[in-house]
């Protein structure tokens, strides 16, 4: 789980400095092109057809003039070839040499871990440069993808979608902080309209923002969501634009809850949520939990939009290592669903991180159960079998350089994963599963989200902003054999 507030990152995973907040600016074309080599020791990557990309269309690529600028915008230029030139050109004011072609040239499509902001923070430093770095959208336009997919695969999918981000450049929202963006992150995307709001930023509390995410997930044949509540962002109503977006949509994806414990203890909310409630006082914890994260957050989506497993409402509890002591955890989240099915007429199917099984009595209560960090693991995904059902579980990208080492150049030992690999083992050898719960959809700082972003790149093209979508709706449209 990725949070920074103020000057301090904080998590579940990771903690670090936050980065200062940048602002995107546009990308520019001239017609006026600069000189280029006659023969480019580049390596040579085609420009992707309209066809293969469409329903998005790339802008016209980069082609001068060759001019060092204030602001160095690490989208310019769609080859590797154009785009070392563009990084050149803005950070010296000079053409790349040959090696410089040749060496980040092979980088880009070979190397897994070179990313093209790495190309420019190294080019910064041998100019002896403190750059600034900006983001622009190389797409002509971030159109809506059309109708969901006719789902024929055996299990559903669902996916933690986070939210706690405060676009454009506060909290969670540096860009950055994030190595793929989102439209709306640092100016206003007609893409995140709603109603009357032509336009908007990537912030839950703009209703367009949810539609987005929920259009995009339905489209991409997910069945649920699992919105990240940390508990602050519940509060006082916070999720209304949440339940604005599935009420103007004719059948949107179904929510559930994604408990995030991380907010125990921490001093960035009002006192409250300073205290770290202990497992081991059964009522009083299980009290406070409940009324602070289950009841506020249910009560605020209308019940025709949860989703159901087996007929009840369904949480994913996380452990951040803030709920201790873990082995008196299960008469807890017995007492919790004690206290759901008082108020709501029905017990939730609660499935806990494997860390809360340390209590013996959690296989009784518990109805299922996940690990969060699944790549160490040797099928990069965990699977569960409990009380009739298979829940499978995996992040399947990561790339948290920007979040926990601000400045820093992408090295082997990062375990940045920027393709589909992950994703596509995950999808196939899951599908027998009754669910696969995807970490995350969106997460920007942890660089895990499959959603939609305009900066994917991988062996020197760009990546269309749906292609991680594209993967898992082909995936949902096949049948179990």
């Amino acid at each position: 789980m990725a949070v920074v507030l103020g000057s301090l990152a904080g998590s579940g995973c990771a903690s670090s400095a936050a980065p200062p907040a940048e602002t995107a600016a546009s990308g520019t074309e001239s017609a006026a092109a600069a000189p280029k080599p006659k023969k480019s020791p580049a390596v040579q990557v085609a420009i992707p057809t309209e066809s293969e990309t469409a329903p998005f269309k790339l802008k016209a690529d980069w082609s001068g003039p060759c001019e060092k600028a204030d602001k160095i915008d690490i989208n310019l230029g769609h080859t590797p070839e154009t785009f070392i030139r563009a990084a050149s050109c803005q950070i010296t004011g000079k053409e790349p040499t040959d090696d410089q072609l040749k060496q980040w040239s092979e980088k880009l499509v070979k190397g897994p871990n070179t990313r093209r902001v790495d190309v420019a923070r190294v080019m910064c430093l041998q100019g002896s440069r403190r750059c600034e770095f900006v983001y622009s959208d190389p797409w002509e336009a971030q159109p809506p993808l059309g109708d969901p997919p006719e789902i024929k695969a055996k299990r559903e999918i669902g996916a933690v979608l986070m939210f706690f981000f405060d676009c454009p450049a506060k909290v969670n929202c540096g860009m950055d902080w994030a190595n793929t963006h989102a439209p709306g992150m640092a100016e206003k995307s007609p893409a995140l309209a709603f109603e009357k709001t032509e336009s908007a930023y990537y912030v839950s509390s703009e209703p367009g923002f949810w539609k987005r995410e929920l259009e995009d997930a339905k489209y991409a044949g997910l069945s649920f969501l699992l919105p990240n509540a940390y508990g602050p962002d519940i509060e006082n109503g916070k999720l209304k634009p949440l339940e604005q977006a599935l009420d103007s949509l004719k059948d949107p994806v179904k929510i559930g809850m994604f408990d995030d414990s991380w907010a125990w203890g921490e001093p960035w909310f009002t006192e409250f949520w300073k205290q770290k409630p202990r497992m081991s006082d059964t009522d009083k914890t299980a009290k406070i939990l409940y009324e602070a994260k289950w009841k506020p957050f249910f009560k605020q989506i209308d019940k025709k939009h949860w989703y159901l497993f087996k007929g009840k409402p369904f949480i994913y509890f996380y452990n951040a290592g803030k709920l201790e002591p873990r082995d008196k955890s299960a008469a807890v989240f017995a007492k919790m669903k004690e206290l759901f099915k008082a108020d709501f007429g029905v017990e939730p199917f609660l499935a806990a991180d494997s860390a809360y099984f340390e209590d013996r009595s959690q296989a009784k209560v518990a109805d299922q159960k996940f690990q969060w960090n699944t790549f160490q693991l040797p099928n990069k995904r965990s699977r569960s079998v409990m009380n009739g059902s298979t829940l499978d579980a995996a992040m399947v990208k990561w790339d948290p350089i920007g979040r926990d080492h601000p400045g820093a150049v992408a090295r082997p030992g990062d375990m940045m994963t920027k393709d589909a690999s992950i994703l596509e083992k995950v999808l196939k050898d899951s599908s027998d599963a009754d669910l696969l719960i995807l970490a995350t959809w969106n997460d920007l700082g942890e660089g895990t989200g499959v959603n939609r972003n305009y900066d994917y790149y991988n062996e020197g093209k760009w990546l269309p902003p749906n292609y991680f979508m594209d993967i898992i709706r082909k995936s949902q449209m096949k049948a179990p054999k």
